[in-house]
């Protein structure tokens, strides 16, 4: 495949092949332009030492110069350009003790993960690939850089990103690389929670998220979603529907539904948390999780509770998911009408108030009862009808002592 790098991309390059260095693009954006996508990101790999890139260019930031780092801003285009370098020793199962500058672009490509993310290319001299990375790319494999043992004894993080590669191009996991993973497990516990969820996050959002269920195959899943032992059919099936409905709330939601019987949605809580999710997602899985145990029996009634209670995107997901199971039929579409019917109570706590009702715990309790007769019947929205109702809950409420 020709490959034509942008204007300004190569402009980088030759500002450091006449400073007298060698560079070459790499990594993911020569993966992706082989697989004929456009980069998101633009990473050069050098000879020239980060002081030295610093001197030819007017812009640079100091983004990593421990790992010799230094982020160009050239004409607009933003780089990351690195030296050539080794890493030696890791402590953390994470990030290189000490990294060490080295001449050849060969050392510094076989520090990296995956032979498809271990390929430099240059305008003149073509690709360097020197791991097999485009024979990969061929046959759509995820293979490590050497032993895959060693590069997932080195950072662990990288046994999730296998299946993140896989999820997002396609790809299977090459054998070694598989069951190098199955035997390494549980080092991802020492992988923070922040950087799984990101992880997570991009599986599931990718081209074949069904592909998370690796994640149970290899064992991964006794760390990730301990008390989840296996990937539960629900979460596949939701990995499998249409795209407008998959994304990660619906996933998630899926997930713990498919896992739990009883409290899916305090399961969902306590994990979601654990895994440091935000608190706008966590609240919108557990509103779909609680749709979901109303939404069993779908009745009109059911719908627009759920509706009131979760919203309707809650109740839309809850139903799609639900529609999963061959026992439900509902897609997840609800009719507008009821939708329509969903008006907030035309009387307030101040309306009982004046009509002489007491202050205080009696008026949520009334209008929560107001609220669930709505559900069954829409049409006594009426303020005048609402005040007779209220009057009547007032009584009954007072004649059976239940305030």
């Amino acid at each position: 495949m020709h490959i034509i790098l942008p204007k300004k991309v190569r402009s980088i390059i030759a500002i450091l092949n006449h400073g007298g260095f060698t560079a070459h693009v790499v990594g993911g954006c020569v993966r992706d332009m082989l697989m004929g996508k456009e980069p998101h990101d633009w990473d050069i790999t050098t000879s020239a030492r980060p002081e030295q890139i610093r001197e030819l260019f007017q812009i640079t930031l100091e983004t990593g110069l421990k790992h010799g780092t230094v982020t160009v801003i050239f004409e607009g285009q933003l780089c990351e350009i690195t030296t050539w370098r080794t890493d030696l020793g890791y402590i953390d199962h994470r990030h290189p003790e000490q990294v060490e500058f080295t001449d050849s672009l060969e050392s510094d490509l076989a520090r990296r993960d995956f032979t498809i993310n271990a390929m430099a290319f240059h305008p003149d001299e073509g690709i360097t690939d020197p791991f097999g990375g485009m024979g990969d790319i061929s046959i759509k494999l995820i293979r490590s850089v050497g032993d895959p043992v060693e590069r997932f004894s080195e950072d662990a993080l990288r046994m999730l990103r296998a299946i993140r590669f896989s999820a997002q191009l396609g790809f299977d996991i090459e054998n070694q690389t598989y069951h190098a993973i199955k035997t390494l497990h549980r080092d991802i516990g020492y992988i923070s929670f922040e950087r799984i969820r990101i992880e997570l996050d991009k599986i599931m959002s990718s081209a074949h998220p069904d592909k998370i269920g690796l994640i149970w195959d290899t064992q991964l899943s006794t760390h990730i979603f301990p008390g989840i032992p296996a990937f539960p059919e629900l979460m596949m099936k939701a990995c499998q529907a249409p795209h407008d409905r998959r994304d990660p709330v619906f996933i998630l939601s899926s997930l713990f539904y498919g896992a739990f019987e009883q409290e899916s949605a305090e399961h969902a809580g306590f994990l979601l948390r654990r895994l440091k999710y935000d608190n706008r997602t966590i609240s919108s899985v557990k509103k779909v999780l609680n749709a979901a145990d109303l939404l069993k029996t779908p009745t009109q009634r059911n719908i627009r509770c759920a509706c009131h209670l979760y919203g309707v995107k809650a109740a839309e997901l809850a139903l799609s998911m639900l529609s999963l199971d061959h026992c439900h039929q509902n897609k997840g579409n609800i009719d507008s009408s009821l939708i329509d019917e969903l008006r907030a109570l035309r009387i307030s706590g101040t309306d009982l108030i004046r009509s002489g009702i007491d202050e205080g715990r009696e008026i949520g309790i009334i209008l929560s009862l107001l609220n669930l007769c709505l559900y069954e019947k829409p049409q006594l929205n009426h303020t005048d009808i609402l005040l007779l109702l209220s009057e009547e809950f007032r009584k009954k409420l007072h004649g059976n002592n239940l305030l």
